[in-house]
């Protein structure tokens, strides 16, 4: 009788894993999370590229629609503190005219054609692709101001919505007029998320931020692309 509960009561197994169970379990895990790498990288890459070319596309769609309309056209930013949503990571395309020597949005018209309360926006806001935002030189460290710190100040009206943006703006002849002449046009994006009401950057290599700096050119709003790391 003895010998029976002895045998029933090794038989009962303890709720804990073995030694060799949880190496099992962890070498799968890394095998898993190396296998899944290459698939996060790819879609940082994908972002990264879908947001250069997002950027391209609104600067040669606000040069052709100056061109075409003969009305001056912004590609418009919105800055951080602007918009919880919005801020440093969407943009759109908006007429403006030079009033009193700045850049204001022109107005849509009602059926009566009396001035509405929304600017005349060629391209609502769009985001950047993933979690990639526009940033200044506080953000990264680049030798020269980006558009957030050195585009023109526009106030853009959507929706009933006011968005304070920093904008490149586009005269009828298809050249960039803002940011002024003399000053470079720059254009620094990256992974950030927003902390504090500030921007933190997400993707690093060694300790130091991984950002794209755009070039654009003044006279045909064609941008070149430069990762830093």
């Amino acid at each position: 009788m003895q010998a029976v509960r002895y045998k029933q009561a090794t038989g009962i197994r303890s709720g804990g894993f073995s030694l060799i169970e949880l190496l099992v379990v962890m070498g799968i895990i890394s095998i898993l999370l190396v296998a899944a790498f290459p698939i996060f990288t790819n879609n940082s890459n994908s972002a990264r590229n879908a947001s250069r070319e997002i950027i391209k596309g609104y600067l040669q769609q606000a040069r052709a629609h100056a061109i075409a309309t003969g009305n001056a056209t912004a590609l418009a930013i919105p800055t951080l503190a602007s918009d919880p949503a919005l801020g440093a990571r969407a943009a759109s395309l908006v007429e403006v005219e030079n009033t009193s020597g700045a850049y204001i949005p022109i107005k849509e018209k009602d059926a009566t054609g009396n001035p509405t309360n929304n600017d005349r926006l060629i391209q609502r806001f769009g985001k950047l692709s993933g979690n990639f935002h526009f940033l200044s030189s506080s953000d990264v460290p680049v030798q020269q101001p980006t558009v957030m710190e050195k585009g023109a100040e526009i106030q853009v009206a959507s929706k009933g919505r006011s968005f304070s943006c920093r904008a490149i703006i586009f005269s009828p002849n298809g050249q960039i007029v803002q940011p002024p002449s003399g000053t470079p046009i720059a254009i620094a994006i990256g992974q950030a998320a927003k902390r504090n009401g500030a921007l933190v950057m997400t993707d690093k290599k060694d300790g130091q931020p991984v950002f794209d700096l755009l070039q654009v050119n003044r006279l045909t709003g064609r941008a070149r692309f430069y990762q830093a790391e």
